[in-house]
């Protein structure tokens, strides 16, 4: 739990959330990540001796410094074996190199594991709706987002889901939550491009995107984004390697404008943008990876 949690943290302090000496919500934290305070507080210490956070006297946290240029989280939070296999099984899927169904034996042999550690990480692609159990010992996996149908389909369902989340009834914004994302995405606009990597990049999209829909306190809607954004990753986040300067400040500063509507209460405006943020990817575009960016 604590190398997910420590995993899942780094990227978020990479994106600049956070300002040097700003306080590090344990607590916000527990509740975005969907989990109890005290794995979060461990990675937290684990940090502060690391020098990049400091624990204060009322035992909260601020951040010291951001991660240095090319510091890699892997040098200092190995991946446990299911995340390793789960990475492994992601990337696998998005190149075709294993098929939409396969036993626990087939996949056992294809990627060299224990079995222990196979139906471990099932069990986590079937929480994340990217794996379901046949019957007998065979799994299928869901479908990738790997052809240009599926990736126009993802981003109408997403517009549709996304759009009607902002204008629920039952829709209130974090004004916290809005801050850390308005921070965020500012320092992804600023930031060198050379200096942003694919993943921090595609977590952070996929960030705003869900916390947008959480606030419409609709649990179904949550669920959609939720699932969509594990769809994406299965296809983009092991192979996003190239980053157009361009498509990243664009989504960026769409995202500014969108928080801006909503902390203004202009929720039809916030729609309107999220629609059109929705709806620009290029038609007959090769779609690959790399290409996808929001």
């Amino acid at each position: 739990m604590q190398i997910e949690v420590a995993r899942k943290l780094m990227p978020i302090i990479s994106t600049g959330r956070w300002a040097v000496g700003e306080k590090i919500s344990d607590a916000a934290l527990a509740r975005e990540f969907g989990i109890s305070r005290t794995p979060v507080r461990q990675v937290l210490q684990f940090l502060a001796e690391r020098g990049t956070v400091a624990q204060t006297d009322n035992r909260g946290f601020t951040l010291v410094r951001p991660p240095a240029a090319g510091e890699n989280v892997d040098e200092f939070v190995p991946p446990s074996e299911v995340d390793t296999l789960y990475r492994q099984i992601m990337h696998a899927r998005a190149n075709g190199l294993i098929g939409s169904e396969a036993s626990e034996t087939e996949i056992l042999e294809h990627f060299g594991t224990s079995r222990g550690i196979v139906r471990r990480t099932l069990m986590r692609l079937s929480a994340e709706g990217l794996a379901e159990r046949r019957d007998g010992h065979g799994w299928r996996f869901a479908e990738c987002l790997d052809n240009r149908q599926a990736v126009n389909e993802s981003y109408a369902f997403r517009a549709i889901i996304e759009c009607g989340a902002v204008m629920e009834d039952t829709f209130r914004a974090d004004p916290e939550a809005l801050e850390a994302l308005e921070r965020e995405q500012t320092a992804l606009l600023n930031a060198p491009l050379v200096s942003i990597e694919g993943s921090a990049w595609f977590e952070a999209n996929a960030r705003f995107h869900e916390t947008v829909v959480s606030w419409s306190n609709n649990r179904f809607l949550i669920q959609s984004i939720r699932r969509q954004n594990s769809l994406r990753r299965m296809t983009e986040y092991a192979e996003f390697a190239e980053l157009s300067e361009a498509g990243v400040r664009k989504a960026a500063r769409d995202h500014l404008a969108i928080l801006e509507a909503i902390n203004a209460d202009d929720r039809k405006l916030a729609s309107a943008i999220l629609f059109r943020h929705l709806s620009r990817s290029p038609a007959g575009a090769a779609v690959t990876p790399s290409r996808i960016e929001d």
